[in-house]
């Protein structure tokens, strides 16, 4: 496949109603839990699980971006990318190239080389909206 060095604003607008979509859903979801405690273990888990399948859902929706518009530096466009591949294929453990410079200080969810990753629904939240914009940024072309 081609790498896109673009992605219509419509269709950037379209990706981010459908994971604001899915987020609302995960909180209907916890407003409808028992008050008491009884689901507090379950939805931690379902929580940690939904939001690694919107991850790997959100990165797929840009996976096929040219590398070269992300520029030099660290940035969530390279962060999604190694969150991806480290809950994909390495245990859940951050594990990026050096080359891009990730590090706590770099990254949106703080993550150091080497740290486990667990994604809550406010870390993965922080993290989309810092996709997102990194892609209208770098990607979106006019309409």
């Amino acid at each position: 496949m081609v790498a896109s060095a673009g992605f219509s604003g419509d269709y950037i607008a379209s990706c981010r109603w459908r994971i604001e979509a899915q987020v609302a859903a995960f909180d209907l979801l916890l407003a409808q839990a028992p008050d008491d405690g009884s689901m507090d273990g379950a939805l931690r888990e379902i929580e940690d699980e939904y939001f690694v399948a919107m991850a790997g859902q959100l990165e797929g929706m840009f996976a096929h971006r040219a590398r070269e518009a992300e520029g030099d530096g660290p940035g969530p466009l390279k962060e999604m990318r190694a969150v991806v591949e480290a809950l994909n294929g390495n245990g859940g453990r951050f594990d990026p190239p050096a080359s891009t410079g990730l590090t706590a200080e770099t990254t949106v969810l703080g993550l150091d080389p080497g740290d486990t990753i667990r994604l809550d629904r406010d870390a993965f939240q922080d993290l989309a909206n810092a996709f997102f914009d990194a892609v209208e940024g770098a990607y979106r072309v006019t309409d």
